[in-house]
């Protein structure tokens, strides 16, 4: 059972952090991401999840800095959202708390890490979010397109963008969550590239960007 002075740092953390995204969070959502915290934590001391593990760093780096995708999305008006290689839910079940309109799906190709997603989504009581328990390049035989694709912590660039452009609605948007590219070209001469979006972490001050790819033809 976490104690309350823990789950209260971790809040006061989460709160401060999000304003500083200019991101306010309801009750509600605050209580969705301590549930969301707790079950993380329980989950990664049986399967692989993630290597982050405290409290502070699991709210900032994986909380906040998926919630740093808001500065893209406010920019458009797409409600599906594909989260490709979701893992244990990042970036799309944070913005999925704080942005309950998004019709969001998770694509996993881990079993364990799916189950752990399902489980998530039944706890969270999360409205209109579907868990896929495959590989992302299955989707490209399917019709559906989203208004967002959503990828973190993707090994290279170039597959990325094989996998997700061909997926996106003809207005949609690909974000790519990156702190280093693994390219062959520089960003900006890649298929699709509209613009790169620049943030720090609120605490640490660790430099992060989103890089924006439009539906190309």
């Amino acid at each position: 059972m976490r104690s309350a002075p823990d789950l209260l740092g971790a809040k006061n953390l989460l709160e401060a952090g999000a304003r500083s995204l200019d991101c306010l969070l309801t009750d509600h959502q605050i209580n969705q991401f301590l549930n969301y915290l707790a079950d993380l934590k329980e989950w990664n001391r049986r399967i692989n999840l993630t290597s982050i593990t405290t409290n502070e760093e699991i709210v900032e780096k994986h909380f906040l800095d998926s919630l740093a995708g808001l500065q893209a999305i406010k920019k458009h008006t797409g409600r599906t959202m594909l989260d490709i290689g979701a893992g244990a839910g990042f970036p799309g079940l944070p913005l999925k708390i704080s942005f309950p309109e998004i019709r969001l799906t998770l694509v996993e190709s881990s079993q364990k890490k799916a189950a752990f997603l399902h489980h998530l989504v039944g706890k969270l009581k999360l409205s209109e979010t579907t868990v896929l328990n495959r590989r992302a390049e299955t989707l490209l035989d399917g019709t559906d397109r989203y208004g967002w694709i959503v990828v973190r912590a993707f090994a290279k660039t170039d597959v990325v963008l094989t996998r997700a452009l061909p997926l996106l609605s003809p207005d949609g948007r690909l974000i790519l969550y990156q702190s280093r590219l693994q390219t062959t070209m520089p960003i900006r001469e890649m298929k699709g590239w509209e613009e790169t979006i620049r943030y720090m972490l609120p605490f640490s001050k660790i430099e992060r960007r989103l890089e924006i790819f439009r539906c190309v033809s």
